[in-house]
């Protein structure tokens, strides 16, 4: 990461503000970072294993616009934080989404913590339809409003849950503030992007959030989950439909749409 290299990260997500490691900054960075770079699995989806170097991502999701998942958002993001002089660390979580608690999971999911004036914050901009839009105060059992969301983080012993409001709290992921080491997330990346029963290369799955709404696309329905609390489903029924969505909503570029254009011509 050189100062270059943040300016194009900059321009990428619209951020106009300054250098400082301050808490507005942080806030403003990580409205803007899902809003601009869109979380999608086309490289697992079409048979390719996304590459976890830092200079890969970079040049991925910020010079060729293309968007990410979990490993890709969270790596970039916490480059970027570091080098802007935050205490940033890398952490994993066990995904419950659309489960119990206490289910069991394996640590799949990349996520960031920010040790910013004594107080410990999550930071996560790449977990799709529930990714986050602004920090959360870790120690604080009160739910948070964010800009998309009332969210809550639980605590059972040296674990953390992530609960987000729909209609009732729902779980999100469970996580622990253990080191996490390179290899362990190559592994998990490998895994979830080759396994025959892994739902990120067997669907298609985009998502991305603004100031007013959520948009996720899945097996082959656009949902969009206002901030005012209305929601619509739209079903994209063929691969014209599909292509203009992920350029009209997802901002992606010719250069995803000739990606997926190849898999289905195989």
């Amino acid at each position: 990461m050189d100062n270059l290299a943040l300016e194009k990260y900059f321009g990428r997500i619209h951020y106009s503000g300054d250098r400082s490691a301050n808490m507005e900054n942080l806030k403003e960075i990580h409205q803007l970072h899902p809003k601009y770079i869109p979380f999608e699995n086309i490289d697992s989806y079409t048979g390719t294993v996304p590459s976890l170097n830092t200079e890969d991502i970079f040049q991925k999701l910020v010079i060729d616009s293309r968007g990410g998942y979990c490993y890709e958002q969270n790596l970039l993001l916490h480059d970027i934080l570091k080098y802007l002089g935050f205490n940033v660390d890398l952490r994993l979580g066990r995904v419950v989404w659309r489960r119990e608690e206490s289910s069991s999971a394996a640590r799949t999911h990349l996520l960031l913590t920010v040790n910013f004036n004594d107080q410990i914050y999550l930071i996560d901009c790449g977990f799709g339809t529930a990714t986050l839009t602004s920090p959360l105060l870790l120690h604080n059992v009160e739910p948070q409003q964010t800009p998309n969301g009332l969210f809550k983080i639980s605590k059972n012993n040296s674990s953390y849950t992530l609960w987000t409001w729909r209609e009732k709290w729902l779980p999100v992921y469970r996580f622990s503030l253990d080191d996490v080491e390179l290899p362990e997330l190559e592994i998990a990346n490998w895994y979830l992007s080759t396994h025959s029963d892994s739902g990120f290369k067997n669907n298609l799955i985009l998502s991305k959030v603004d100031e007013n709404a959520r948009y996720t696309f899945s097996e082959n329905t656009l949902n969009i989950r206002k901030n005012t609390g209305e929601k619509e489903s739209i079903q994209i029924e063929n691969d014209i439909e599909l292509y203009q969505m992920l350029q009209d909503t997802f901002g992606l570029k010719e250069n995803a749409v000739e990606i997926l254009k190849q898999k289905k011509n195989k």
